[in-house]
């Protein structure tokens, strides 16, 4: 039988054509974390520009990112890395993350108060809620068979430790369990495990392969080999420098040969960091603009510099600079993370078509090389402020604080501002 016009069927309108929807996002059960991340990280921006107008000052700030921000990165990130690099089916957590924000705010609530029973209390909920994740990464990884970035899990458990150990010594201190030189002695090793530890280590093992996600690129080959054998021996170097930190409250005449090896163990941990930044920034200075292209080139320069900065204050006993290495680690090292991952997963997590999430990428990357160098300027400035007393320093300090607050207003803006709509006829 033959068929009428009627019957033929037409070629589509223009614009007529569309991709079908993505579906949700594998990356969608991070959202209530990095939603809670981002809240701590803008109240620790508050109470920073505060300074000590606010309950608990600028030691709160540095909880409010060490407790709210990195936590809630580190156990979500972890989780979802550990399967997916394991090939574990997935089985969504609801309960981590309610629980253990519930931790840290009785902890931000106990700290400016010194309440001892909130502190220690929610530092008890805290550290459990990282025990559990700690078994679960670990069965994962002797369930999988042959996974080639297993050692990337077994990194994130050495990390998880390093947070158990940070949160014992940070209930010492915070209980005035020790003090004199062992109170000075734990703070100093509580902040080294901390944020070397549970941020460095875990940021580190992520980087080798997320890096070059994230700016499109391919790894460079045998960087991820490298990175293991360095990072699993800079691991046991940062343990071991934690510890001989926290033996030199000992005091005279035992306390400057500690100080020493550690200086010495947290090289190791340092060469460990160069070994798996270094392969990063060649990859990424290969790649095609993008808006995550140049932050990861600026973090993957600055661990390596503040690692090695770490170990020559140690060595020399020069402890007033380690407010300046903290600094160049939380702004140029950790934060800036944070913020690439954040402007490289938005249009993921916030949209489900291409043409949406293609439109939300054009948007984040119209100035991002500007407000790269701003921010990095801005960690500069507030470096430096740290090491000029004075009016100087002063001027450096709030030059630079305003600097990196219009940076992350301007990446929350574009990233929170609502899609536009399609042209009309535009083809997909």
């Amino acid at each position: 039988m033959s068929r009428t016009a009627a019957d033929t069927p037409r070629p589509p309108a223009a614009g007529a054509a569309r991709r079908p929807p993505l579906g949700h996002s594998p990356f969608g059960a991070t959202a209530p974390s990095l939603l809670a991340a981002v809240a701590y990280g803008s109240a620790a921006l508050v109470w920073v520009l505060a300074g000590t107008s606010l309950p608990g000052g600028r030691w709160l700030a540095v909880h409010l990112f060490t407790l709210g921000v990195l936590t809630n990165v580190v156990l979500v990130f972890s989780e979802h890395f550990g399967r997916t690099l394991t090939r574990t089916p997935v089985d969504r957590i609801r309960w981590q993350a309610p629980v253990v924000n519930a931790g840290i705010l009785i902890v931000l609530t106990g700290l400016p108060s010194s309440t001892r029973w909130a502190t220690g209390t929610g530092a008890s909920i805290v550290t459990g809620v990282v025990l559990v994740s700690y078994w679960r990464l670990r069965r994962m990884r002797r369930q999988a068979v042959g996974a080639r970035f297993g050692w990337v899990v077994r990194a994130y458990e050495r990390a998880h430790g390093a947070f158990v150990h940070g949160a014992i010594l940070g209930v010492l201190t915070g209980l005035g369990v020790v003090t004199g030189n062992w109170w000075f002695a734990a703070r100093t090793a509580h902040l080294h495990v901390n944020i070397l530890g549970w941020g460095g280590l875990t940021l580190l093992a992520t980087i080798v392969f997320f890096g070059p996600t994230m700016v499109r690129a391919r790894i460079v080959e045998g960087a991820d080999e490298r990175a293991a054998r360095a990072l699993r021996h800079g691991a046991t170097g940062l343990t071991v420098g934690v510890l001989l930190l926290f033996a030199t409250g000992i005091g005279a005449p035992w306390a400057t040969p500690l100080r020493l090896a550690a200086a010495a163990a947290l090289g190791v941990y340092a060469r460990g960091a160069t070994v798996a930044c270094l392969p990063i920034v060649t990859a990424a200075r290969g790649a095609k603009p993008s808006v995550t292209r140049w932050p990861v080139i600026a973090l993957g320069l600055w661990f390596p510099v503040v690692a090695w900065a770490d170990v020559a204050v140690v060595a020399v006993g020069r402890w007033r600079l380690l407010d300046a290495v903290g600094l160049a680690m939380f702004l140029g090292v950790l934060t800036q993370t944070i913020t690439a991952v954040l402007a490289y997963l938005a249009p993921m997590l916030r949209h489900r078509e291409f043409g949406h999430r293609e439109r939300m990428l054009a948007r984040l990357g119209r100035g991002a090389g500007i407000r790269a160098v701003a921010w990095n300027a801005g960690t500069l400035m507030v470096v430096l402020a740290a090491l000029v007393r004075g009016d100087v320093g002063a001027a450096l300090a709030r030059g630079g604080w305003a600097t990196i607050a219009a940076c992350a207003l301007w990446l929350l803006a574009v990233a929170a501002s609502p899609a536009s709509a399609p042209a009309e006829g535009t083809p997909a």
